[in-house]
C-alpha cells in the first residue's frame, strides 16, 4: 500500500435513489432507476423533460434536521451539501468538537447550483435570497461554520469533474498539512434554463416517452445524459489519525491526477489521448502498477463523445486487459449530478472495494462496436481478489480527474453490505 495513503473513513450521499448512503447504495446494487418525468416545475418547454430529481422523501428529510435559518436564506445545494456532511460525520464517528479545528478543510465541488436555486423562494411564503448565500463557497461556509473547523475552506468548479477535484485536493491537504477533511461534491442544476442550454449542446437525452431507460452509458441506442441533482461528502484522514482511533476504513485513497485538454469546452479530444494521460499519471503518483487495476469506475455519461473517448483511453493505456477490466457507470441508474458526480462515484469506488460489489450499468442492451468492453451490464457483480481500483471524472472544459483507490484489508464495522437482486 501506498505510504502516502489517505483513509476514507464516513461517507454522506443523498441521490435520485435515496436520502442516505445506505439506501443510495442498495438500490444502485439493484441496479434501480432513479430518472422520472420532471414534477418540480412544469417543463413543458423543454426538449428534455425527464430528469433524476431528490427524492419525494428529501424535504421532510432536511426538515428534520436542519435548523429554520437554513431554509430563510440557505440554498438548496448548501442544505444538501450541509446534510451530507453530517451524515458523513456521523459515519466516521467523529466528534467534531474534540477536533483540532485548525486541521480540518472543507473543500467542496460545486459547477453553478445557485443559478437554479435562485429561480424560486428557498423557503415557502419567502422571497428572500441574499446575495451572499447564492455565492458558490457558500456550501463550504455552511458547513465550516456550522462545526467550527478553521482550516482551509473554499470551492472549486471545474463542471462535470468539481466533486472530483474536491476529493483530489482533500487529499493534497490531509497529505500536507491537516488531520481530517471534509470533501463535498454538490449540485442542483435541474432547472429549466439549465436543461434549455443544455439541450442547445445537443447533449442532453430527449427519450422522454422512457425516462427510466433514457441514460444508457456505452450502449448504441444512447442519445444524451440526463441532468440530475445530489451531493455527496466524504471524510478523508490521515491514515496515522484513523488507525489511532480505531476508525473503521472503507478504503484508501493512494493518488490522483488533474489535467487539462487544451481541445475543446464540451467535447473530449476523440482518441481519449487525455484521458488516458490522467490515468497514467494517477497511477504512477499512486505508486500503482496498472496491473493491479480490477475496476474501473468509468465517468460514463451517456453522450456519443465521450463514452467512446473514454472506452478508446482504457484501451490506449491497458492494451490488451482492457477487455478483462469491468467498466461501470451509476450515471445510468442516477443521470448525471454534474458537480456531485465524481464525489458520488468516488464513494461508491470505496463502497465497491469494502465490499467486493461492482454496481451495474443499467439500459446496456445493444452494444455499440467501438464501445465494446465489460460494462458489467444491467445487474451487479460479486467480484473475489478486488484490491484496487480507479474513479475518472471529465468535465466540460478539459477538466480531466483520475483518483486511485485500494482496498484496506483491517476489520469493517460498516453496515453498507446488501444482496444483489438475484
Amino acid at each position: 500500500m501506498n505510504p502516502n495513503a489517505v483513509a476514507i473513513t464516513g461517507i454522506g450521499m443523498i441521490c435520485p435513489l435515496g436520502v442516505d448512503t445506505s439506501t443510495c447504495w442498495k438500490n444502485m446494487l439493484q441496479g434501480a432507476a432513479g430518472i422520472k418525468a420532471i414534477t418540480k416545475f412544469d417543463p413543458v418547454r423543454c426538449l428534455s423533460r425527464m430528469g433524476g430529481q431528490l427524492p419525494e422523501a428529501y424535504p421532510d428529510y432536511e426538515r428534520a434536521r436542519l435548523p429554520r435559518p437554513f431554509f430563510r436564506h440557505g440554498t438548496v445545494s448548501t442544505r444538501l451539501a450541509l446534510l451530507s456532511s453530517m451524515e458523513a460525520l456521523r459515519d466516521a464517528a467523529l466528534e467534531p468538537a474534540k477536533l483540532d479545528a485548525n486541521r480540518v478543510g472543507v473543500i467542496t465541488g460545486c459547477g453553478g447550483s445557485t443559478v437554479g436555486d435562485a429561480l424560486t423562494p428557498v423557503d415557502e411564503g419567502s422571497n428572500r435570497q441574499p446575495f451572499a448565500h447564492g455565492m458558490l463557497n457558500a456550501p463550504a461556509a455552511a458547513i465550516r461554520m456550522t462545526f467550527g473547523f478553521k482550516g482551509p475552506s473554499f470551492n472549486v468548479a471545474t463542471a462535470c469533474a468539481s466533486g472530483a477535484y474536491a476529493v483530489g485536493l482533500g487529499y493534497d491537504y490531509v497529505r500536507r498539512h491537516g488531520e481530517v477533511c471534509v470533501a463535498v461534491g454538490v449540485d442542483t442544476m435541474l432547472s429549466e434554463e439549465t436543461l434549455q442550454g443544455f439541450s442547445r449542446l445537443m447533449a442532453l437525452s430527449e427519450l422522454n416517452e422512457s425516462p427510466e431507460k433514457a441514460s444508457r452509458p456505452f450502449d448504441r441506442k444512447r442519445t444524451g445524459f440526463v441532468l440530475s441533482e445530489g451531493a455527496c461528502a466524504v471524510i478523508l484522514e490521515s491514515l496515522p489519525h484513523a488507525i489511532n482511533r480505531a476508525a473503521s476504513i472503507y478504503a484508501v485513497m493512494s493518488g490522483h491526477a488533474m489535467t487539462s485538454e487544451a481541445f475543446n469546452i464540451i467535447a473530449p479530444e476523440p482518441d481519449g489521448l487525455g484521458m488516458a494521460e490522467t490515468m497514467e499519471k494517477a497511477l504512477v503518483n499512486a505508486g500503482i502498477e496498472k496491473d493491479r487495476i480490477g475496476y474501473i469506475n468509468a465517468h460514463g455519461t451517456s453522450t456519443v463523445h465521450n463514452d467512446r473517448a473514454e472506452t478508446r483511453a482504457i484501451k490506449k493505456l491497458f492494451g490488451k486487459r482492457a477487455w478483462q477490466i469491468p467498466v461501470s457507470s451509476q450515471k445510468s441508474m442516477i443521470g448525471h449530478t454534474i458537480g456531485a458526480a465524481g464525489a458520488i462515484e468516488f464513494a461508491v469506488t470505496a463502497l465497491s472495494l469494502r465490499h467486493r460489489i461492482l454496481t451495474p450499468t443499467i439500459n446496456y442492451e445493444e452494444p455499440d462496436p467501438e464501445c465494446d468492453l465489460d460494462y458489467v451490464p444491467n445487474q451487479a457483480r460479486e467480484v473475489t481478489g478486488l484490491e484496487a481500483a480507479i474513479s475518472n471524472s471529465f468535465g466540460f472544459g478539459g477538466h480531466n480527474s483520475c483518483i486511485v483507490l485500494e482496498r484496506y484489508s483491517a476489520p469493517f464495522s460498516g453496515t453498507t453490505q446488501f444482496p444483489i437482486r438475484k
